[in-house]
């Protein structure tokens, strides 16, 4: 039996919907031989509806802006990779997906109250060429996006540290990233 999700959302428009994204979609990956297929609830909301303020879109006649939630997805979406990884070692309090199609990425949510430093050791056969890191961390449970101020969650780039076989970062508390690394093409020089 699969499953489809139709409909999946937190009640909010601050950073704790942003926080419940990633998480929701990293948990919809690992179980992705039972959920086929989700949708998240409620793409479109005008600004003024007396109810429902949980929108991935929000809009008035002259201008938009994305909830934490659209932003997440967003980013999730942008770095997706077909191929599910096991992960071994702990991951502490975050909530973590590794899959591989032409990079391997790493999708990661830290909920807690501290900052998480990780290192994550690739296994032989695959050589590190470059690592990227892309952040969302508006530093606050309340941040939230408006029409006078759209971009105050944000995705940004961040500090990430190649190390022979692994890669050292740190999570800020209550943030959101995605690290891409791609393979060493053996015509480079080091």
């Amino acid at each position: 039996m699969k499953l489809f999700v139709s409909e999946w959302n937190a009640q909010s428009t601050d950073w704790r919907t942003g926080l419940y994204c990633g998480g929701i979609l990293n948990t919809f990956k690992r179980d992705s031989d039972i959920v086929a297929m989700t949708t998240p609830a409620l793409w479109l909301r005008h600004v003024t509806a007396p109810s429902w303020d949980n929108a991935f879109i929000n809009f008035d006649s002259c201008g938009w802006f994305p909830a934490p939630n659209y932003v997440v997805m967003k980013l999730w979406r942008d770095h997706f990779a077909p191929n599910l990884l096991v992960l071994e070692g702990d991951t502490g309090p975050l909530n973590i997906n590794a899959t591989k199609g032409d990079d391997l990425t790493l999708k990661v949510v830290n909920p807690s109250a501290n900052a998480v430093p990780v290192e994550l050791n690739v296994k032989p056969g695959f050589t590190i060429g470059h690592a990227e890191f892309v952040l969302v961390n508006p530093g606050s449970l309340e941040a939230r996006n408006s029409l006078a101020n759209p971009n105050q969650v944000h995705s940004a780039p961040a500090a990430v540290e190649i190390v022979g076989p692994a890669v050292r970062f740190t999570m800020p508390p209550l943030s959101a990233g995605v690290i891409t690394l791609r393979e060493k093409n053996e015509k480079e020089t080091p």
